[in-house]
């Protein structure tokens, strides 16, 4: 079946196949919101837009519910926007090209949207029906989340009406989520000097890695191809000389680095040591990933002589020396709740841009002071080698809470349709409850949400038995909220 909105849930993927024609990336939710707003008129629906797009839509209860507890559905509507290199898709223009394989949903060469697409969806389709047992509900679909939670931050919290939250943005069936990592942005400015040198200019490119969320993804031990290069550089230093003329690699903080390419000059006396380091540190690298991550490939190819102004020395081994010695991946694991990440560091952009060196990444912890001394750990370390360091968005962690009535229910309703207990648990991947709970005191809240893989990248999927079973169980925690 090609056709998305005849899928199973109907209800749901009508609107997962009409949003998906909406362009939703981050900071650009202009359009998804113009979108929820027309919903909420055409539905006669009570709703709010805030000036950052953020927007909420309130729905009275069934009969027999009218003055059960108002209950948030909450989920965002911006999505990562990746795409594979031969990719043409315009994220600000073009609607999502939608793929059915199977019992998988994928997008044609660009992340799908099922995060946070799963909650909109399944948001509107309990706006819109007539036949659902549920509570008041108060429908929050807020903005940029993938890039800090401005949205979240930016809302007023007065508007807000429950205090009972079903946040929709979890990519496991079967895990309900009652605590989440918080996150801090790190950038990094190294400088740049430039000289002019002489030798062969090579094309360099890193790639084939599976990169992925760098919340969600963080223990899977994947490699990050802003140090692969530094690595394979650093190593030919040893034994050439070489200067870089570009590097570029990465759009956002929360993904793991999956690609970086680049020119490079090196001495011409120096070409055979050059390609012959390059060719046995590859080697290395790629035996240590050989199951992590099995696709790493690099190429480099000669241009041809070149006399043009490329990065100094110093300047540039600086930079390099930051990205190999810096910390990334896991940094410690919980011991309250076993395998679960606690702490972890993960680089998502590096790039050469107006005479600057420049890394961006994010450090996660479900303990924020462990989060604040990892960022100044990499601030220190960076400033060592001569690296401006600011800090951009972050938000708190949502403390880890496994008694609350709302759980209660959810439990209850997992068991009567699984026959089975839930796991219930954190997630070392920031969503916004805890920011519910800052702006309006004490919440009652919980994450779920249908299986989903490959999450913040092109391989990104989305489970359609899974989205049906977990609307099936949205629907029945929402019948037992009376």
């Amino acid at each position: 079946m090609s056709d998305v909105s005849k899928l199973a849930p109907q209800e749901v993927f009508r609107y997962f196949k009409e949003i998906s024609d909406v362009p939703r990336s981050s900071s650009h939710n202009e359009k998804i919101s113009a979108y929820l707003v027309n919903f909420a008129k055409e539905h006669e629906l009570e709703y709010y837009q805030d000036e950052s797009g953020n927007v909420i839509i309130w729905k009275d209860g069934t009969p027999g519910y009218e003055n059960s507890d108002m209950v948030m559905i909450q989920g965002h509507m911006d999505i990562v926007a990746e795409k594979t290199e031969d990719s043409t898709h315009d994220f600000q223009n073009d609607p999502l090209e939608l793929i059915v394989d199977g019992d998988t949903l994928t997008a044609n060469k660009t992340t799908l949207g099922a995060d946070d697409g799963a909650a909109i969806a399944m948001g509107l389709a309990l706006l819109d029906s007539t036949d659902i047992p549920h509570p008041p509900l108060e429908f929050i679909a807020t903005v940029d989340e993938e890039i800090g939670m401005l949205g979240a931050y930016a809302l007023d919290g007065s508007k807000i009406r429950s205090r009972k939250v079903i946040n929709i943005d979890s990519e496991e069936e079967g895990i309900i989520t009652v605590g989440c990592a918080g996150a801090v942005d790190i950038f990094t400015s190294f400088p740049a000097d430039k000289k002019l040198v002489n030798g062969v200019k090579y094309k360099y490119v890193v790639d084939g890695l599976l990169a992925g969320h760098s919340g969600l993804d963080i223990h899977q031990e994947r490699a990050n191809a802003g140090q692969i290069v530094a690595r394979l550089f650093l190593d030919a230093r040893e034994k050439a000389e070489l200067n870089i003329v570009s590097i570029n690699g990465g759009r956002a903080t929360n993904v793991i680095l999956g690609k970086v390419e680049g020119e490079v000059i090196v001495a011409t006396s120096d070409v055979k040591a050059f390609e012959e380091s390059i060719a046995a540190s590859t080697e290395i690298i790629k035996a240590e990933y050989r199951t992590s991550d099995p696709g790493i490939t690099v190429s480099i190819e000669a241009v041809g002589e070149a006399s043009e102004e490329a990065v100094d020395t110093v300047c540039q081994d600086n930079f390099f020396k930051f990205l190999v010695a810096c910390p990334t991946g896991v940094e410690h694991y919980s011991v309250e709740l076993k395998g679960l990440v606690e702490t972890s560091h993960s680089i998502g952009v590096v790039k050469l841009e107006d005479g600057r060196l420049i890394t961006k990444s994010m450090s996660r912890s479900s303990v924020n002071s462990r989060n604040r001394l990892l960022a100044r750990k990499i601030g220190i370390l960076a400033e060592a080698l001569g690296a401006e360091v600011e800090h951009g968005s972050s938000y708190g962690a949502w403390e880890f809470n496994n008694k609350s009535d709302l759980l209660d229910v959810c439990i209850a309703a997992y068991k009567e349709q699984y026959g089975e207990e839930p796991v219930v648990s954190a997630m070392h991947a920031g969503i916004e409850c805890g920011i519910w709970a800052e702006k309006v005191g004490k919440v009652d809240a919980v994450s779920i949400g249908p299986d989903m893989t490959g999450v913040h990248s092109v391989n990104e999927e989305l489970s359609i038995p899974s989205t049906e079973r977990t609307w099936q169980y949205l629907k029945l925690i929402l019948s037992h909220c009376k």
